[in-house]
Formats: structure tokens, C-alpha cells, sequence
């Protein structure tokens, strides 16, 4: 049995879905009885009563309540700031956007990511699970704004995009991508991916575990078992394509194999940042060349260089950081990471860091908080920018706020966003850029 949802307005396909709840879940429960002929249908009543939700939700999932008071900028010592416009990423109240705000906290521009503008072949590209059931059930991390007023994006878990300064499409990518888009050079890039489990070896595969549970126990989450890493060309092809979950393998790393498929068998390595090494860290570390390409592996608070060829293991460390995100390259060649924490660990109060470590000793520091009143906290995502002045930008993404402090700690540029009156919005990224980075004349577009 099938529930055909009609092209009408939301509170038709509400109706339809309710009338076809009631009657799965009417065969749903006779058929948990074990009566024939509806035991068919038990399965066939979850399924509608979680579609159901999914349509009459109000608010995207992966909100979080409001932890800071105060809407818009809520802060700005201008004279403390460093110049520039910063562009936000995120979900905010009028949907899947990036912004271009300036010093003042103006919105001088938008870039509308709509998934279903992008895929409007959805059902003939993705595996029915996995498409977005509305607005409300996809997100957007990752990005890379080009001179021309492009942007080049992930929407998570699904696929790249390059939309131009109007958010009409340019290009797009199928692949399943997330996370981090980062400028390779000659217009390409590196952007984590995800290998098909299907068609994953099974000596990576968790003993007594098929390709299938696995996809099964994922489902229509956002996670992928076997992450990539893609070079994607500067028309949105791939060109090159290896393995994490090969490399760490090889690289012998049993211990975090096994505690991260333990803990998180659908997803054990999770990366979610690619950087590319500079001749400064390549000095730091024996054996690592300028050009390979520093991973952060989230599950495993790992971070990992590897070869940019055929992506196996020069060198990896694990530390005072968990579940970290966005680890930078400084010019002095050190590693400074946005280091998330959790507070499911401990009743210990816990919030999130911006630590520094020295790979060649490692030796590391937290850089902030600086006082008691520095806390900050976001249980996933996050990012940092070391910005020319010695400021640093901070995206505390699960609370919807973008903030500047200076490296005394003093906050002078605060940013906070609200979705609704009960959470906050998310800002899944964030940069600050240059006041003359865009080479066009204007980024206006027509109405």
C-alpha cells in the first residue's frame, strides 16, 4: 500500500498523509497482533507515521534551542574590528542561505541554496531515502566564495554546487559530498565525499557486518561509512578519488578503528575538513612535502596528513582535542583547530576551545576562552579564522552566532541569530573576506 501524495498546498498533503495514517496505523497495530492479512502493513505504519512528521514539522531538525540572548549585532567595536565583510552559511529564518554581511551587521547580499532548484531530477539521482522531504530536511556546510560573485557549496550529505552572484546554477556534482570545500588550485578543489558502501572491500567492512545493514542502519541520516577524498575539477567533475577508511587501515591504525566503529558504526571516521599543507608545516614534520593534505577525522579526534596521490598515512595525531573541527595551517607551519568537546562525557561543565598545538612537539595550548566568561559551546560543527589584525573570527554554530575577539579575548564583533522564538539559527561556517574581494562591479541581481 502506497500513500500518493498530491501536488497541493501544505495543509492537502497534511490531510492526505493523516487519513493514511489512520488507516496504516489502524492495520498497523491489528498486524503487530500478528492477525492476517495486515501484518504486511506494521512496517507499512511506521514508515507513514515518520513521513507524516517529517511533512508537518515547523522548524529543520538540526536546530538547537537558544543559548545567548539578543538579536543582529550585539557587539561591534568598530575601531577594534578587522575590515571586511564576513559571509555566514547556514539555516537561517528565510531558508538555506549564504549571507554577505558588512562591519555594521547589513546583509549586502544573498545566495539562495535550494536543493530542489539544484536537483529538480532528484528522484532519478539519489536512492528515494535520501532525498530531502522539504525545505525543512537538508543543510548546507561548506564553501568557497570566487571572485566573479560565485560560490561554490555542499549541501550535506548530498552534493556539491557552483551557483553564480543570482544562485542560479553553474555547475553541480552528484557525488555525495560534505562538510569542507577548499581551494586546490587552477579552479579545482578538494571536498570530502563517500564511497558507495556496496562497493567498499569487505576487509573494511566491521566483521560479521554486510555492505547492507550498514546502509540500513544509515538510512536517511546524514553519515556515509566509507569517506573520500574527492578532487573535484573546475567544472564540478571528479578527478581523482581515495579512500579514508583504506588509508587508516593500511596506516595500521587498529586502535581507532575499532573504538570508532564501536561507537559509531555507520560513520567511524567522519571527515569533515581537508587543508593543504604549506612548505611552513612541511617543515615542521619529517617525511610530510608541502601539498599533501591535513584531514580532520571527527569520530576518531584524529587529525591525519596524507599523500595527495594515493592518500596514504605520513603522519597523525590524537590530543587534548574531541570530536575537533577546522583545523588551520598558520604561517609559523602550527596547527590551530576549532576543538568542539562534549558534555555527554561528564557532568564536569564543558564548552568548546580554539586550540593550538605544535606538530612537531606535540605540545598543545588553548588559545580561547580566555577568561571565565568566555564560554562558548557547539556540539557539532564549528570554525575558526586567524584574521591579518591577530583577531579571530569564531563560528559557534549550533547557538547561530558569528563573533570576533581579539587575542586578548575581548569580544568586539558579535553576531546572533534566532530562528524562531524557541531556537537559534545555524551558522554551519563562516569567513571573513577582504572589503574589495569580489571583482565585479556590483552583486545586485534582478528581482
Amino acid at each position: 500500500m502506497a500513500v500518493v501524495l498530491a501536488d497541493k498546498s501544505g495543509t492537502d498533503r497534511a490531510s492526505l498523509l493523516a487519513m493514511g495514517l489512520a488507516g496504516m496505523l489502524l492495520a498497523g497495530t491489528v498486524g503487530a497482533l500478528g492477525a492476517p492479512p495486515f501484518t504486511q502493513f506494521a512496517n507499512g505504519a511506521r514508515s507513514v507515521a515518520t513521513l507524516y512528521a517529517q511533512m508537518t514539522q515547523t522548524r529543520p531538525e538540526v536546530l538547537q534551542p537558544i543559548t545567548h540572548e539578543g538579536t543582529g549585532l550585539v557587539a561591534n567595536r568598530a575601531e577594534l574590528v578587522q575590515p571586511g565583510m564576513t559571509l555566514i552559511q547556514g539555516i537561517f529564518p528565510e531558508g538555506t542561505q549564504v549571507r554577505l554581511y558588512d562591519n555594521d551587521g547589513q546583509v549586502r547580499h544573498v545566495w539562495n541554496a535550494d536543493f530542489f532548484k539544484v536537483w529538480p531530477d532528484a528522484a532519478d539521482r539519489f536512492p528515494e531515502v535520501r532525498i530531502p522531504k522539504s525545505q525543512m530536511h537538508y543543510f548546507i556546510q561548506g564553501m568557497s566564495p570566487l571572485a566573479d560573485g560565485s560560490i561554490v557549496l555542499n549541501f550535506g550529505d548530498l552534493g556539491a554546487a557552483k551557483l553564480d552572484k543570482c544562485s542560479n546554477l553553474v555547475w553541480r556534482s552528484d557525488r555525495p559530498t560534505h562538510h569542507s570545500v577548499t581551494p586546490a588550485g587552477d579552479g579545482k578543489f578538494w571536498i570530502p565525499g563517500h564511497i558507495p558502501t556496496a562497493e567498499t572491500p569487505k576487509e573494511y567492512l566491521p566483521s560479521a557486518v554486510t555492505a547492507k545493514e550498514i546502509d540500513d542502519l544509515i538510512g536517511s541520516s546524514f553519515n556515509g561509512y566509507n569517506n573520500s577524498v574527492l578532487l573535484v575539477d573546475a567544472d564540478g567533475k571528479v578527478e581523482r578519488e581515495f579512500s579514508i577508511l583504506k588509508s587508516i587501515y593500511d596506516a595500521g591504525l587498529e586502535a581507532a578503528i575499532y573504538n570508532s566503529v564501536r561507537a559509531v558504526t555507520v560513520d567511524p571516521a567522519h571527515l569533515n575538513e581537508i587543508e593543504v599543507v604549506t612548505p611552513a608545516l612541511a617543515d615542521r614534520i619529517d617525511g610530510v612535502d608541502a601539498g599533501d593534505l591535513l584531514l580532520s577525522l571527527r569520530e576518531m579526534s584524529m587529525l591525519l596528513i596524507v599523500d595527495e596521490i594515493d592518500g596514504h598515512v605520513k603522519w597523525h595525531a590524537q590530543g587534548r582535542w574531541f570530536r575537533q573541527h577546522d583545523p588551520d595551517i598558520t604561517e609559523d607551519g602550527m596547527i590551530e583547530l576549532f576543538n568542539n568537546r562534549s558534555r555527554s562525557i561528564s557532568q564536569k561543565p564543558v564548552d568548546s576551545q580554539i586550540v593550538r598545538l605544535d606538530p612537531a612537539t606535540g605540545e598543545s595550548h588553548v588559545l580561547f576562552p580566555v577568561g571565565e566568561n568566555d564560554a562558548f559551546f557547539s556540539d557539532f560543527m564549528g570554525a575558526h579564522q586567524l584574521l591579518d589584525n591577530g583577531n579571530r573570527l569564531i563560528v559557534e554554530s549550533a547557538a547561530g552566532r558569528v563573533f570576533e575577539v581579539t587575542p586578548a579575548g575581548e569580544v568586539v564583533w558579535d553576531y546572533r541569530l534566532p530562528y524562531d522564538e524557541k531556537t537559534a539559527s545555524l551558522f554551519a561556517y563562516a569567513i571573513k573576506i577582504p572589503n574589495d574581494f569580489f571583482e565585479v562591479e556590483n552583486l545586485s541581481c534582478p528581482t
